[in-house]
């Protein structure tokens, strides 16, 4: 006998109602899904019913989405007898529903082969010795329910060789959205952010140079347009805005800094908290299946504190973020590099150098959401502090 999955079981569940002509009960994937699951008398938020979205069924049915742990944990916590006759004694009050139909086929597909891998388990075992049971004694409806109890409990509903594939799906951050960014390419492949801090010790202020490297199947998949390049940044103050300034941009090796518009704009500072929109605009490219993009900027920040952060607006298969200080006072700075967010929980690809003197790195290697990003923070060592103050607030902290 072979274990189904709660996906092989919810085809088939349609399949038979489907085939003898029901246009009620169990004929739509979110019915048969949330049915179960209420049957199943799993616990909802507060006073509410347990409800799956029409996006989780139709994952469920494909097999692509595994059963959270948690309900796992639930259901393995029950009587499991208890929880068969619950599920019998709903699932006689739809007549409409084609049990018997259901049984057969389950039992059909159940026979066809040996599960080799758990055929010897004592739990198995006892599984197999339920079901022919059940079956010999036409208690269809008790058969299904055992059936897809105990799927739900010990068989994996992601196929072993889609597992990895699907492992981003399965993931708590994970929703439709997302999914259809990612099916429809609006996406990074590679996104690489190198930013590189030269302090002044003159001027007392810090130059950042910001180097942007990424690939996707849009010049920028934030704004999926093929035929152009669009970076739209906000600010909380027009000095901030003026301070940053463009250097140049590569899309696809080919350079593009005498083609790309610098637009400013001001938003309603009661409606948006960054009011100060600048806008990089690069019109008619051609189309391309993949969009190398190289675009550099800088921008002039005061000491003694420098503090920069930022988050992803898509998703990113890769994603790579590198500080590094360039100045001969390096041992008189400290400087602190933090990542935060959504990465895929079921695999830990992230690499790191821990902070030092001189730069610090993280890298993931699977997917990272979008909101997710960076922190930084550069400032001198207390010893140092004076070092780095303007002339005019060393005075007055001497005194």
């Amino acid at each position: 006998m072979i274990f189904l999955s709660f996906s092989e079981i919810l085809q088939v569940i349609l399949a038979v109602n489907k085939r003898k002509k029901k246009n009620v009960g169990w004929v739509k994937q979110e019915a048969i899904v949330n049915s179960i699951f209420q049957f199943l008398e799993i616990p909802g938020k507060e006073d509410e019913e347990f409800y799956v979205s029409i996006s989780d069924c139709s994952k469920y049915f494909n097999g692509r989405k595994n059963i959270p742990h948690k309900l796992k944990n639930y259901l393995a916590q029950q009587d499991f007898s208890q929880v068969v006759e619950k599920f019998e004694q709903r699932l006689l009050q739809y007549p409409e529903t084609s049990t018997v139909g259901v049984a057969k086929k389950l039992h059909e597909m159940a026979s066809e082969q040996t599960d080799v891998l758990n055929s010897e388990k004592q739990t198995f075992l006892e599984q197999e010795k339920r079901l022919n049971s059940f079956y010999s004694q036409e208690k269809y409806t008790h058969y299904i329910a055992t059936t897809i109890l105990f799927s739900l409990i010990h068989i994996s509903n992601i196929p072993s060789c889609q597992q990895e594939k699907s492992s981003l799906v399965d993931s708590l951050h994970f929703n439709q959205d997302l999914e259809e960014a990612i099916q429809q390419g609006r996406y990074y492949l590679s996104y690489e952010r190198d930013i590189v801090i030269h302090p002044d010790m003159k001027k007392k202020e810090f130059k950042v140079l910001v180097k942007r490297l990424f690939t996707s199947h849009y010049p920028n998949p934030v704004h999926p347009h093929k035929d152009k390049f669009l970076l739209n940044t906000f600010y909380s103050t027009p000095t901030l805005r003026s301070n940053n300034h463009f250097i140049s941009l590569k899309i696809n090796q080919i350079d593009y800094s005498d083609r790309v518009q610098v637009l400013d704009e001001d938003l309603d500072t009661e409606k948006h908290r960054f009011p100060y929109k600048r806008s990089l605009l690069v019109e008619n490219l051609p189309t391309s299946d993949l969009y190398q993009i190289d675009l550099q900027t800088k921008y002039f920040a005061s000491f003694p504190i420098r503090f920069g952060s930022f988050r992803l607006h898509s998703p990113a298969k890769r994603f790579k973020v590198t500080v590094r200080i360039r100045t001969n006072e390096k041992r008189k700075l400290c400087l602190t590099l933090k990542n935060f967010g959504s990465f895929n929980k079921q695999i830990s690809n992230i690499d790191r150098i821990e902070p030092n003197a001189t730069m610090a790195y993280f890298e993931n290697i699977d997917w990272t959401f979008p909101s997710s990003g960076y922190a930084y923070i550069v400032k001198p060592w207390n010893e140092f502090w004076q070092d780095f103050l303007p002339q005019s607030q060393q005075k007055s902290a001497e005194d």
